[in-house]
C-alpha cells in the first residue's frame, strides 16, 4: 500500500468515527431534553385543581355607575356523583361578582376572592345587563371577548330589568347549572342559539344590526325568555329597543334563525282557531333595482302539522285544507309586513340583514349607500310572500264535540 492510499483510508476512517461520534452526541442531547421536559413539565401549565372553571360570565353597571363583572363558577364538591346524601348535597356552583375600572380590573378583583386561577375556557353563557346595554357595550365587551381563553361559542343574552348575578343565582328545575338550562330552553322554543361569535360577526358586518335574545325574572323569581333586544352598532353597540316574543319569532324567521314554532290563528272561514306546529323553515331574499331604487323580495316558507282544530273545516279534505293554509299565509304575511315597517320607522335598524343581501347581489350600488344604510333601510320597499304547507292534518280531522 502506497502512502497516498494509506492516507486516504486513514482520513476516511477518521470521518466515519467523527460521524458516529456526532450521532451519539445527538442521541444524548435528545435523551437529556426528554428527561428535562418529563421532570419539569411546561412552565406555565396549571393542573385542574388549580383552576376555577366558570360556565357563565356577566357584565353590568352598578347603581352608582361602576362596571361589575360576575362569574358562575363550578364547584367540584357539589357535582361529584354519590358522595353526598340527598339531604347534604351541596350546590355545584358559586356566583362571584366584583367591580373594577375596566373588565380586566374587575376580573382581577374577582380573582382576589378565589384561591384558584379563573379560567373562562368552558364558558357557556354570556349575560349583558340592561344598565350597561343602555350606555353601550362596544368598548366594554370587546376586551372581554378578545381574551385568548374565551369561548366564542358561548350563548349571549341581554338581562332585562334584572342583574346577571340574579339570573346566575337561580336554581334550575332540571339541570345543575342555569347556563345549561338557558341554552336548552332556547332550543326548546325553536329559536337557534345566538352565539358570541355571531354577535361579533353582526357587529363587524356592514349590513346587519345585532338582535340579541332577552331573559328576565318573573314574579316567581325564575327566568323567562322575554323576546329580543335591538342594538345600534354605529353608536357603541347601544340598546335601542325590544321585540316581544311573537315579534321575535317573526324576526328570527326572516333572519333564518328558526327551527320550530307553534302558530295559532283564528280562521274566519272556519269560524274557529287552528294551531299548527311548523318546521322546515326557509327564507329567500331577492334584491331588485326598480327605477334606481332598491327593492327587497322576501319569500318565507314552512311545513307543519295541525295539532288543534276548533273550526268547522275538515283538514282531511283538500278544499278545506287549502282554505286553512291560505288564511294562515295571509295572516302571517300581514303580521310580518307590519313588524318590518315598525322596525323601519321606529328604530331604523336593519336587524334582518337586508343590507348584507344588497351587498352580495348589488355590490356596486352598495358602495354608494352603505354609509347611510340606516336611512335607506327606513325607506326600503319590502314585499313579503309566505308559503305554509300542512303535510299531515293530524290524527283527528274534526272535534269530538258536535
Amino acid at each position: 500500500m502506497d502512502l497516498k492510499t494509506y492516507c486516504c483510508d486513514g482520513l476516511e476512517s477518521e470521518l466515519i468515527r467523527g460521524e458516529l461520534l456526532m450521532k451519539r452526541i445527538g442521541r444524548c442531547i435528545i435523551v437529556l431534553l426528554l428527561i428535562l421536559f418529563s421532570t419539569t413539565g411546561c412552565w406555565n401549565l396549571k393542573e385542574p385543581n388549580q383552576l376555577a372553571f366558570f360556565t357563565g360570565n356577566g357584565l353590568d353597571l352598578t347603581e352608582d355607575g361602576k362596571l361589575e363583572a360576575t362569574v358562575l363558577i363550578v364547584t367540584p364538591a357539589g357535582i361529584g356523583g354519590g358522595q353526598f346524601s340527598s339531604g347534604d348535597k351541596k350546590k355545584g356552583y358559586q356566583v362571584v361578582s366584583a367591580t373594577g375600572k375596566n373588565v380586566s380590573d374587575a376580573i382581577t378583583n374577582i380573582q382576589s376572592k378565589l384561591s384558584r386561577h379563573v379560567f373562562p375556557g368552558h364558558r357557556d353563557i354570556f349575560l349583558v345587563g340592561q344598565r350597561l346595554a343602555d350606555q353601550g357595550i362596544g368598548e366594554t365587551i370587546d376586551p372581554f371577548l378578545r381574551n385568548a381563553h374565551s369561548d366564542l361559542r358561548s350563548l349571549i343574552y341581554l338581562v332585562k330589568d334584572a342583574k346577571p348575578e340574579e339570573i346566575f343565582s337561580i336554581e334550575p328545575f332540571f339541570d345543575q347549572f342555569i347556563t345549561t338550562s338557558l341554552s336548552d330552553e332556547q332550543t326548546a322554543i325553536g329559536i337557534k342559539p345566538y352565539l358570541a361569535r355571531e354577535f361579533v360577526i353582526d357587529v363587524l358586518s356592514e349590513g346587519t344590526q345585532p338582535l340579541m335574545p332577552v331573559v328576565s325574572l318573573n314574579p316567581q323569581n325564575h327566568y323567562n325568555f322575554d323576546g329580543s333586544a335591538i342594538f345600534n352598532k354605529e353608536d357603541n353597540v347601544k340598546l335601542v329597543g325590544f321585540l316581544n316574543k311573537k315579534e321575535t319569532f317573526y324576526a328570527n324567521w326572516v333572519k333564518d334563525r328558526l327551527s320550530s314554532h307553534t302558530l295559532t290563528s283564528f280562521i274566519n272561514q272556519g269560524d274557529g282557531t287552528i294551531s299548527i306546529t311548523l318546521g322546515s323553515f326557509k327564507r329567500h331574499i331577492t334584491v331588485k333595482e326598480v327605477d334606481e331604487e332598491i327593492h327587497i323580495d322576501l319569500r318565507l316558507s314552512g311545513k307543519g302539522t295541525i295539532i288543534e282544530n276548533s273550526t268547522n273545516l275538515d283538514p282531511s279534505k283538500g278544499v278545506d285544507l287549502k282554505l286553512i293554509e291560505d288564511e294562515l299565509e295571509k295572516i302571517t304575511q300581514k303580521a310580518i309586513e307590519k313588524q318590518i315597517k315598525m322596525v323601519q320607522k321606529k328604530y331604523k335598524m336593519d336587524i334582518y340583514g337586508f343590507g348584507e343581501s344588497v351587498h352580495q347581489q348589488y355590490p356596486k350600488q352598495w358602495k354608494t349607500i352603505k354609509h347611510n344604510w340606516s336611512e335607506h333601510f327606513s325607506q326600503l320597499h319590502v314585499s313579503v310572500n309566505v308559503d305554509l304547507t300542512c303535510n299531515n292534518p293530524g290524527q283527528a280531522n274534526w272535534s269530538i264535540y258536535p
